[in-house]
């Protein structure tokens, strides 16, 4: 009785087990096969953890053959619609798509824009969070330099949050402190097609424009005009309210704004890849002022995984309190490698 009852525990164990370890399986279109977890697929590209890896592979969409897998999944198709479900399939025959609102839908491979394993569960099986420091110290003038950055991305099939924070702060002999932080908070809730609607949260403190803090809250809805493996284009309008606390003045500010951003990212053009970001904040509360913020880089892919890199942070605003310059930027070139 009892060998009967071990050998049924090592039989539902091993069952366990062996559920628990099914993997994913990628089949490329020279024929490799790879074995691991997908983890999401984005600008067309593919990441996909193995055991025997000590960092996610990077695979071109584009250059997959075949798809196995038993798990959950947010798809986005090129044209905004919206699956929620579980897929598979190959390229001459379709991917199938068992959504759980409309059943199984056949597209082409190449129509999936978007995928991201979603939870249905387990929040730290789909969570991201990167987090990195940087101290610095140079003997002349005795410089002290920290940085810092936090990103922490989570989905699930109607929501959609993240956060993203940078700090640069320096301290050194006979010179003012140096002192820049961004915080940006996102809520989205993903709509029919390429609609989104969302509140924001953002924060920038920045000493050299005498600012202690500037609190930005806003209501967006947005559109994805144009998506593919290789770009998208993406828009959004809506109003924000803002507080603005500055240093050594009582001209603190706040007041309503209007919002527009246009995002535009082209991510596979042979091998350079551009991005920018505009957002234009007309006050309703001031007339006559505009602020503005631009993000925009530029990547090169060179040989043997360098890469050349031009970035570029540019906040500017037409009515600075008095004291304060009207525009700030952060402006960075480098060449850098990646695995």
């Amino acid at each position: 009785m009892i060998k009967k009852l071990l050998f049924i525990l090592l039989l539902v164990l091993s069952s366990a087990s062996f559920l628990y370890s099914q993997n994913d399986t990628l089949i490329t279109n020279d024929g490799t096969v790879l074995v691991g977890e997908i983890k999401e697929m984005n600008k067309g590209v593919i990441a996909f953890e193995t055991d025997y890896s000590d960092s996610d592979f990077k695979i071109e969409w584009l250059k997959i053959d075949r798809i196995i897998t038993d798990r959950t999944y947010r798809i986005v198709l090129a044209k905004g619609q919206r699956y929620f479900g579980q897929f598979g399939g190959d390229r001459i025959n379709g991917i199938k798509i068992f959504d759980e609102f409309e059943g199984v839908v056949v597209v082409n491979l190449d129509d999936i824009v978007y995928l991201k394993h979603i939870d249905v569960g387990g929040v730290l099986d789909v969570m991201t969070l990167n987090l990195d420091v940087g101290y610095s110290y140079t003997k002349s003038n005795n410089l002290h330099q920290l940085n810092g950055a936090l990103l922490v991305d989570y989905n699930t099939n109607v929501w959609g949050f993240s956060l993203n924070s940078s700090t640069v702060q320096s301290i050194q002999d006979d010179v003012s402190p140096t002192k820049r932080t961004t915080m940006d908070i996102s809520l989205r809730k993903f709509l029919l097609r390429s609609y989104y609607g969302g509140l924001n949260a953002d924060f920038f403190a920045n000493n050299e424009q005498n600012l202690d803090l500037r609190s930005n809250y806003k209501l967006v809805i947005g559109n994805y005009f144009y998506r593919s493996n290789r770009q998208y284009l993406n828009s959004n309008i809506g109003l924000s309210y803002s507080f603005e606390n500055y240093a050594d003045t009582i001209q603190d500010r706040r007041g309503m704004e209007a919002n527009v951003t246009l995002e535009y990212n082209a991510f596979d053009i042979g091998d350079l890849n551009f991005y920018t970001t505009i957002t234009l904040y007309p006050s309703l509360s001031e007339v006559g002022r505009l602020r503005t913020e631009l993000k925009s880089n530029i990547k090169y892919d060179l040989p043997r995984d360098f890469y050349f890199k031009v970035s570029l942070d540019y906040k500017y605003d037409t009515k600075p309190v008095e004291g304060a310059i009207p525009d700030d930027f952060v402006f960075t070139a480098g060449i850098g490698w990646e695995l």
